[in-house]
């Protein structure tokens, strides 16, 4: 968007790929590019409804697109609520899923099309982590622009909370073992959630899954492994965290959950780490802001500074 509020579709739907420019050579979005000024607003929004999921493109999309934010979003919505199940990874598939070919990039990606659609999360019976991949995007989406809550209030009528990972009973079973299945990831997106809008996001689910698992994990045995016990405690502290936002409960009394006062620092040092995605799209929203009024300010200024020289009935000397 403009520094005035204008939005142009033509000149945003070009920054965004300017951002990311591998879509550019991608044959959709290299096709709408060709459009120019006959762009329209409902082809950019089917365009990009999809890759609003994937994690490298939904803040540029939120960042260049802001005017129609929610009409993506409500897209993505509409399109996730077809998937037959998004509660559960299903293990019949005969091919092996490789998340990480269909989310990563490589340089020598450029020409090739991306490897990325709902559909196929569908195919290889994977709605649990496509759920994922949403609550991830939509915790970010409302993080940059609150009004979207509506909107993502509407995906979490039809799907299980962001934590549903965690109430799987096979793995609540065995804390350990979830450590390497995006439990960070997934305790983070909750906590993110729910600081967007607690009023909302307390009252929605059950959150005594996550309380339960703080204990959990306060018994897990210390190892050798560094990165496993730092996911530990940032596991734990997430759900501390949480703890004290749905019960209302003090900063005093989170102290007694067994993080002393440096981990827990280092805990939340880590978790800005984690919003730093965010923080920078808002930095570059505020330097902009800045540096409209800026020029507004430097303009005003010689405007009433020649002002008086052409409306004087004095004669000018040079």
């Amino acid at each position: 968007m403009a520094i005035d509020g204008s939005f142009h579709l033509q000149f945003e739907f070009e920054r965004f790929l300017s951002r990311c420019p591998k879509l550019a050579h991608q044959t959709q979005f290299s096709h709408l590019l060709k459009k120019g000024d006959m762009l329209t607003e409902e082809e950019v929004v089917s365009g990009v409804a999809e890759l609003f999921l994937h994690p490298n493109y939904t803040i540029p999309l939120v960042g260049c697109f802001r005017a129609i934010a929610q009409k993506i979003v409500d897209r993505t919505v509409e399109l996730l609520r077809l998937v037959p199940d998004l509660s559960l990874n299903s293990d019949d598939s005969m091919v092996e899923f490789d998340e990480d070919k269909f989310l990563g990039e490589t340089e020598s990606s450029d020409n090739q099309e991306l490897l990325f659609g709902i559909d196929i999360y569908v195919r290889n019976g994977r709605g649990l982590s496509l759920h994922e991949l949403g609550c991830l995007a939509f915790s970010r989406a409302l993080d940059l622009v609150p009004f979207l809550l509506g909107s993502v209030l509407n995906y979490f009528k039809f799907a299980p909370p962001p934590f549903q990972r965690i109430m799987l009973r096979e793995l609540v079973s065995s804390p350990t073992a979830m450590v390497g299945n995006n439990l960070l990831m997934v305790v983070r997106v909750s906590y993110r959630l729910l600081l967007a809008e607690p009023e909302a996001f307390t009252v929605l689910w059950d959150w005594s899954t996550l309380v339960g698992l703080e204990k959990q994990f306060s018994n897990v045995k210390l190892c050798d492994d560094a990165e496993f016990l730092r996911n530990v405690l940032d596991i734990r502290w997430c759900a501390t965290q949480i703890l004290a936002v749905v019960m209302k409960i003090s900063d005093r009394a989170t102290a007694n959950f067994g993080l002393d006062a440096e981990e827990a620092f280092a805990c939340f040092l880590r978790w800005n780490e984690f919003l730093r995605d965010v923080s920078s799209e808002k930095a570059g929203w505020y330097s902009q802001l800045f540096e409209g009024n800026e020029s507004a300010a430097i303009s005003s200024s010689i405007f009433q500074e020649i002002e008086p020289l052409f409306g004087s009935s004095r004669p000018l000397t040079w």
